[in-house]
């Protein structure tokens, strides 16, 4: 497994509030119960409520999977590629694999239920990690839409671009260029730095890169 990229140190180590965080466009909520940093880069493990109705678009991610575990509720998770719905379930037990770039998507089903399930992400990748923070912080500071987006394309493709998303088709190509020369001007400009900084955690010292046993 490559060496573990950490750049900042989650303000969530020393405030456990930090840990949690809230879409008030969707009312998603995440916690996450291990940083990428408290597992050696092995995985991040987050624990997620999902509205009714509420869920993500079928995408992939190029270097890391994703298991779904459900805790409460049912979770309808589009697996084998996007080729297959599966209905996990607590009785169940069944926990579902994403390997690393296949296609997927997850939603609750329910009109009237919201879901809990827990989800690890294999290996830890810290910049995912980031974009939950920015993006959740931003929708909760008034710059998102009504579905729990950015308002701004320019940090929907940075996003895109950070936590290595990709969407399929044609229109998913051309999104994923223009991700990634946004994500180039967000990294030249300060801006994705700063928004790390606002709604993630500071930048880790060399001190700290010894004491977590990082590259």
């Amino acid at each position: 497994m490559p060496a573990y990229q950490a750049t900042h140190i989650p303000y969530g180590l020393t405030d456990p509030s930090k840990r949690v965080i809230v879409n008030p466009g969707i009312q998603d909520r995440v916690e996450f119960l291990k940083y990428g940093i408290e597992t050696g880069g092995e995985y991040f493990f987050v624990r997620t409520l999902v509205k009714p109705g509420g869920g993500v678009p079928i995408h992939k991610h190029a270097t890391y999977g994703e298991t779904f575990y459900p805790v409460h509720g049912e979770i309808a998770v589009v697996g084998h590629n996007g080729t297959k719905t599966m209905m996990l379930s607590p009785e169940s037990n069944d926990p579902y694999v994403v390997k690393p770039g296949e296609w997927h998507r997850f939603f609750n089903p329910s009109e009237t239920e919201d879901i809990i399930f827990d989800a690890k992400l294999q290996p830890a990748h810290q910049e995912f990690e980031k974009v939950l923070f920015i993006l959740y912080g931003l929708v909760d500071d008034g710059y998102g839409t009504p579905e729990g987006f950015p308002k701004s394309i320019f940090h929907q493709l940075m996003l895109s671009n950070m936590g290595e998303v990709a969407y399929p088709g044609f229109v998913g190509w051309a999104t994923g260029l223009a991700a990634k020369i946004a994500g180039w001007i967000a990294k030249v400009t300060g801006e994705q730095e700063r928004l790390t900084v606002k709604y993630y955690g500071r930048p880790i010292t060399d001190g700290e890169r010894m004491k977590w046993k990082l590259s």
